[in-house]
């Protein structure tokens, strides 16, 4: 089944044009074959999944320090003045490739597309987890003055297309590092378009996988127990998480969003929405530093005169900032347990509509109880029919585990990050 960072199906575009190298159901390489790194042509395969690359342990011939696995094509006859968004979809198994880059001629700007020198090539890369599941897809904008059609004089054709591709697996930290042990990495397909096949999603509840969402400017991105966890590592003052455009927010209706911070164990202390239409404009909010405790970060994005129509790229950036300056580097790491969209301010929701739309389910209860709320919960306690607390939990959880409970008439009283207070009564069985 393939996990396209997509639960449901609402397709926004209908006129996506495409080239696409389909390596799962055509059963061939396409003409994609080494392009070195530590590898060879005998390193690479094609199996029922897709095309698989392969690579040993570090410390043969001269690639001791471990290895940068490349494939590259030299006739791939790509649009690249039409088709401008690169996709992959695969399967990582390796546990420690955690960034693709995407390797080009300089198009009308270089004179040697053969010439390994990096004056003849232009990169683009983005971030992806150590581990995916199968058929999980990621896609990036390669948009920029070199990714254009050409034609040069050593080419036998007279095509204007983008010919000399290389796609590269390496490290996300240390910045496009060796591989350092052996793995292996499934690629079902890649593809070429003019835009991204987004589907609507305001609520990203990390349930399954990272939802389209990847990790820029020394971010790494994984998904682990509900919520998308941060590895941010010291590379750039400016980390960035970014929906790498699975999915896409209707700015027009939903002008609010709220980033639910389980932890923040980084000294990063301050959160900036990023819109990019036409040049980003940003909402800054401040959060709390070096902790577990879990935080509500709310963005009011209406003042913004470029968050309009579907977005599918928006961004949060998160940074340690000085009074003067760039931001500092520095590393750490945080989990968000949600990121929801809302057509109405977060902030202005009162006692009464907090008692009112808080839900307890299912109710009677036997070894989970699911709480949803409009504000995350900080603290949740459980109380017997004696008034006798009986469970505490701590944290934006929306779950609770019941069941070493007797059956009976339990009270579940919750305290909210905005400062309210609900109760509910249930029944366990």
């Amino acid at each position: 089944m393939k996990n396209f960072y997509i639960l449901f199906l609402l397709t926004i575009s209908y006129s996506i044009t495409a080239q696409t190298f389909d390596f799962q159901s055509g059963q061939d390489q396409y003409g994609w074959i080494s392009g070195g790194g530590g590898i060879t042509d005998a390193d690479l395969s094609i199996t029922s999944e897709g095309l698989v690359v392969s690579w040993s342990d570090p410390g043969v011939d001269n690639w001791q320090n471990g290895r940068k696995p490349k494939l590259k094509h030299t006739n791939a006859n790509v649009d690249a003045d039409m088709n401008k968004i690169f996709g992959i979809t695969l399967h990582n198994t390796s546990n420690s490739v955690t960034r693709v880059r995407v390797i080009h001629f300089k198009g009308l700007n270089g004179t040697d597309p053969n010439s390994p020198a990096g004056a003849q090539a232009r990169y683009a890369s983005f971030d992806i987890p150590a581990t995916t599941g199968a058929q999980e897809t990621f896609y990036y904008d390669l948009t920029n003055v070199d990714w254009i059609n050409y034609n040069n004089a050593i080419e036998d054709e007279t095509d204007l297309d983008m010919d000399h591709i290389q796609i590269q697996f390496v490290t996300a930290s240390p910045a496009n590092g060796f591989l350092t042990s052996e793995g292996s990495i499934t690629i079902h397909s890649m593809s070429f378009i003019n835009e991204i096949p987004s589907e609507e999603r305001v609520d990203y509840n990390f349930s399954e996988n990272v939802e389209g969402f990847i990790g820029q400017n020394g971010v790494s991105v994984s998904q682990s127990g509900g919520n998308l966890v941060l590895d941010i590592s010291d590379t750039s003052p400016y980390p960035k998480l970014t929906q790498s455009g699975s999915f896409a927010v209707n700015a027009d209706a939903y002008k609010y969003a709220t980033v639910f911070l389980s932890e923040n164990n980084s000294p990063k202390s301050r959160m900036t929405f990023v819109s990019p239409q036409g040049g980003n404009q940003f909402v800054a909010t401040d959060i709390t530093p070096n902790s577990t405790t879990a935080q509500e970060v709310n963005f009011d994005l209406s003042a913004l005169d470029n968050w309009n129509g579907m977005i599918n790229n928006f961004a949060f950036q998160i940074i340690e900032p000085t009074e003067e300056g760039a931001p500092l580097t520095s590393s750490g790491n945080a989990n968000i347990d949600r990121i929801l969209f809302s057509t109405e301010n977060p902030l202005s929701v009162n006692q009464f509509s907090l008692e009112q739309n808080l839900r307890v389910f299912p109710n009677p209860a036997k070894d989970i109880l699911n709480i949803q709320s409009a504000s995350a919960v900080r603290t949740l306690r459980v109380l017997n029919v004696l008034g006798q607390e009986v469970l505490r939990q701590s944290g934006a959880y929306r779950t609770i585990n019941v069941s070493s409970l007797s059956p009976g008439l339990y009270i579940l009283k919750t305290e909210h990050i905005n400062g309210g207070k609900a109760t509910r009564k249930f029944i366990i069985q």
